[in-house]
């Protein structure tokens, strides 16, 4: 069954649900590395949210597998579920904050303290560039992760975003504009 394809996976899958399948663990296996990567990134390194977002993620899945067409490519459909659960994620959040329901720390990573003065310019200027990818909108965010982390095609960019592929490739020139700044302000040559 390893050598299946999605679309094998997701038949076999149809074919004894609502029971839980081999196939559909195969299908786990299978995506949740890349899907939790992608969230990670969205989630800015919230170990714990990419996680519960990658669970709801699966949830969301299998609760709608009896409407899902079996020749529909997986991947993107996957991710584009991982996305709105983020979005939702962050919307609960923002509602939050915004009732006073939650105590922000001044700054999360102060509590890790300075970075060390004798770590290597190169590394330092990789960790502000890593930072300046999570701090692009989280449109542009999304469609940089997914082309350099993931490495989708625009066409699967834009199927997984629910977007025009040429909006994908807007978002990820913006992308691109933003962190070639910050990379000039570093004097790192890209």
């Amino acid at each position: 069954m390893n050598h299946s394809t999605d679309a094998d996976l997701v038949r076999r899958c149809l074919e004894q649900h609502p029971d839980p399948s081999p196939a559909f663990d195969l299908l786990y296996q299978r995506h949740a590395g890349a899907l939790l990567m992608f969230l990670y990134g969205l989630h800015r390194h919230d170990e714990h949210a990419a996680r519960d977002a990658l669970q709801e993620t699966f949830l969301r899945f299998w609760s709608t597998l009896p409407g899902l067409d079996p020749a529909r490519e997986l991947r993107p459909w996957l991710l584009r579920v991982a996305r709105n659960v983020s979005l939702d994620a962050l919307k609960r959040f923002a509602s939050k904050l915004e009732r006073g329901g939650v105590r922000l720390e001044e700054d999360l990573h102060a509590a890790q303290g300075p970075a060390p003065h004798d770590e290597a310019a190169a590394r330092e200027d990789g960790a502000l560039l890593r930072r300046a990818v999570l701090d692009l909108p989280s449109d542009q965010r999304a469609v940089f992760l997914l082309r350099h982390d993931q490495g989708l095609t625009f066409p699967e960019i834009a199927a997984a975003l629910g977007c025009a592929e040429r909006t994908a490739k807007y978002r990820m020139r913006a992308a691109l504009d933003r962190l070639a700044v910050v990379a000039e302000r570093l004097g790192v040559q890209a």
